[in-house]
């Protein structure tokens, strides 16, 4: 069949079905339509998603698009957008968004954004009437309260960009819904300081994006999302509606542990040497324990820290750790430290202690109680790194520097500490001696090399210094990966119901199309079809899900009497039934419902009954 003549087939079969509203169907999926090979492969991908059951599409409807001269509105490539869309019976869910570093070049005059609001206005107004009757959901931003916020996170400045899009959507049409952008995770304190800033009627939902498991698999999601919710019914919101406009799972792998699960104990065991420490047969390692989520479920192993054993540590704790008990302490994961413990690891390092740096960019924000005393972000780079005496470089901060890189070389001192050359190991940030005094040193351990194959900083590197007993081991080299495809299938679908079950009325999955070829890359690997739209498990996963549960389910209960790790959700199809999905957490169970057999594995059933 041709496009011309597949569309229409398409059109008329969405055409016999009833018209969507806000939260009929729950089937959403993040895409980047715009993005050179997913418009040049546009029509291949919109049938995907509809064969798939998918009936809604999220992208960005951006400032930088739409009003790069001032007092001008180019709608041509949504437009065009908006009808592929209408050839395929989806709807699109479109972001309105500003971010600095996107208009900075055109419209230097508008940026930021929350500081010339009359520009907003009239942007949001000249979507708001090109649009009317066409699209009824806009969601304002996206994670507004982390990193497409700049400087940094700031609810008094988000909100009158909120009740200003709420106004001219409104005022275009009352019965248009304004959506929340997307929060990172349950931000309870964004929440709080929203409340505060006056958003109290100038929205009808609000998204989410918790991304990891749902809350029947995770305690903390439960607790946090409950937690949330109260939030909202204490400013008398309970009864808006919660949507998740981003949740997934990549399936990037790290080819550091792969290619030497033992890199970090024999990097850790040459800065211990270097600093005249002996590290104990079964090393222990502290890890922070979250002040803002005290009661968050603690790991007590890494994969990447093979035979060594973790143990939290408060920043009381941390103030009074003597090194030679506790000689190695994870200070910074990820990116964030929180404030708590900023004086206790400075003391740790000076009396001793080695200090792990992991991430991206290490001790890059910082996690702190804002003056209304809710929690907040805030990028401390330059205080951090001053304090600690560490440094990096990335492509925004010097020309030259490559966005990432999978090449390395191990230096001498890492081969002395025994590690070997690697592979294709994923680096998009680089450790310098930036902020080094007299007398320290930073030791490079695995150099990051460009396109030539020049230095273009450090993956891993040790810092010593002359007025600290202790040291640093920095690593912004990719070292843990993401889920398995099968995970990434089951992730997928037990969000979906689990979700469900728990008052969500619609999710995005992120997303649908893999930004990258790179199997390394965190970013490459969110998608559920490959670069080469190769449908990985997880596209299968969704058109069983949607088969399965038709397009528009209503959770209708759970089963009473099943094993604790096991979900039975029920729910009715707008189609007609009664569909039983079941999965376990634990142990594979089979159990008996309504004279069906049904199986409980970790891979979800459907059962009709």
């Amino acid at each position: 069949m041709n496009r011309i003549k597949l569309a229409a087939a398409v059109l008329a079969a969405a055409l016999a079905l009833p018209a969507l509203r806000a939260g009929d169907s729950p089937w959403g999926i993040a895409a980047h339509p715009h993005s050179e090979m997913e418009w040049k492969n546009i029509d291949r991908q919109l049938g995907m998603m509809r064969e798939a059951g998918m009936t809604s599409l999220r992208h960005d409807m951006k400032f930088s698009g739409i009003a790069r001269k001032k007092g001008e509105y180019d709608f041509r490539r949504y437009d065009e957008l908006l009808a592929r869309l209408d050839e395929y019976g989806m709807h699109f869910l479109p972001i309105l968004e500003g971010y600095d570093w996107e208009i900075e070049k055109s419209r230097p005059d508008a940026v930021p954004l929350y500081k010339h609001p009359e520009e907003w206005r009239k942007f949001v107004r000249a979507c708001a009437e090109h649009y009317k009757g066409r699209l009824k959901v806009w969601e304002i931003w996206n994670e507004q309260d982390g990193g497409f916020w700049k400087p940094n996170p700031n609810a008094s400045q988000y909100v009158p960009l909120l009740k200003i899009a709420y106004e001219e959507l409104k005022a275009a049409d009352p019965e248009n819904i304004v959506v929340v952008g997307g929060l990172c995770g349950w931000n309870t304190g964004y929440l709080r300081d929203m409340y505060a800033a006056g958003a109290k009627g100038f929205f009808d939902l609000i998204a989410v994006h918790p991304y990891g498991y749902g809350p029947d698999q995770s305690s903390f999601q439960q607790k946090r999302m409950a937690e949330f919710k109260q939030i909202m019914a204490d400013n008398g919101d309970a009864a808006k509606p919660l949507w998740i406009t981003e949740c997934g799972g990549a399936t990037h792998r790290s080819s550091l542990i792969a290619q030497q699960p033992d890199v970090f104990r024999k990097a850790i065991g040459y800065a211990a040497g270097k600093i005249g420490r002996a590290l104990p047969e079964n090393l222990v390692v502290g890890a922070p324990v979250s002040q803002e989520f005290p009661d968050r479920d603690f790991s007590d192993t890494r994969a990447w820290l093979p035979g060594a054993k973790l143990v939290p540590v408060t920043p009381d704790e941390l103030a009074e750790a003597d090194p030679a008990k506790l000689p190695v302490f994870l200070g910074c994961e990820h990116t964030t430290v929180e404030e708590a413990y900023k004086k206790p690891m400075l003391e740790y390092v000076k009396k001793g202690g080695i200090l792990l740096a992991f991430g991206e960019v290490p001790m890059y924000n910082l996690r702190y109680r804002n003056r209304q005393g809710n929690w907040s972000t805030r990028g401390a780079a330059d205080e951090l790194h001053s304090l600690f005496g560490i440094g990096f470089q990335a492509w925004w901060t010097k020309p030259g520097i490559p966005k990432f890189t999978l090449r390395t070389r191990t230096t001498g001192a890492g081969k002395e500490a025994g590690i070997n050359d690697f592979r294709n190991v994923y680096t998009t940030r680089f450790l310098t001696a930036a902020n080094m005094k007299e007398g320290d040193a930073c030791v490079p351990l695995v150099e990051a090399l460009d396109g030539k194959g020049e230095p273009a900083g450090e993956g891993m590197a040790l810092y010593t210094f002359r007025d600290r007993k202790g040291a640093i081991l920095g690593c912004t080299m990719q070292f843990a990966g993401g889920f398995t495809e099968q995970e990434q299938a089951e992730l997928l679908q037990t969000l979906y119901l689990s979700y469900l079950a728990n008052g969500i009325d619609r999710l995005y999955f992120y997303d649908f199309h893999s930004d990258g070829e790179s199997p390394a890359e965190r970013e490459n690997n969110f998608g559920i079809v490959r670069w080469n739209y190769e449908p990985k498990p997880a596209y299968f996963a969704y058109r069983a899900m949607t088969a399965a549960l038709g397009r528009a389910p209503k959770f209708a209960g759970r089963v009473e009497g099943v094993p604790e790790h096991v979900q039975a959700l029920l729910f009715d199809r707008a189609e007609g039934g009664r569909v039983l999905a079941a999965w376990s957490t634990g142990e594979p169970h089979r159990f008996e419902y309504a004279g069906k057999a049904v199986e409980a594995g970790t891979k979800v059933s459907f059962t009709a009954l």
